[in-house]
């Protein structure tokens, strides 16, 4: 049985309660360009630059993000980027 990727990155800021919540998929198709959901799942699990993609898993493995956490993490790789 193959380990599933830790996704550690977790944080109090991400509130799927009061943030538009996405699952990967739906975020992909919202991005320019519609990655595929699959280079969410990287940047979740490995991240960009140091900088991972907030997520949360729910249930028995389904992964959600939100809008607010895709800002978040673009503007946090274009700041690194441009550095």
């Amino acid at each position: 049985m193959t380990a599933k990727p830790k996704l550690d990155n977790i944080k109090a800021k991400l509130d799927l309660l009061a943030e538009d919540t996405l699952s990967l998929p739906q975020a992909a198709r919202e991005l320019p360009g519609k990655p595929d959901p699959s280079t969410l799942w990287r940047w979740a699990t490995r991240g960009v630059r140091g900088t991972k993609l907030e997520c949360i898993r729910i249930g028995s493995g389904r992964i959600y993000t939100t809008r607010q956490a895709v800002t978040r993490f673009l503007a946090a790789t274009q700041e690194t980027s441009v550095a």
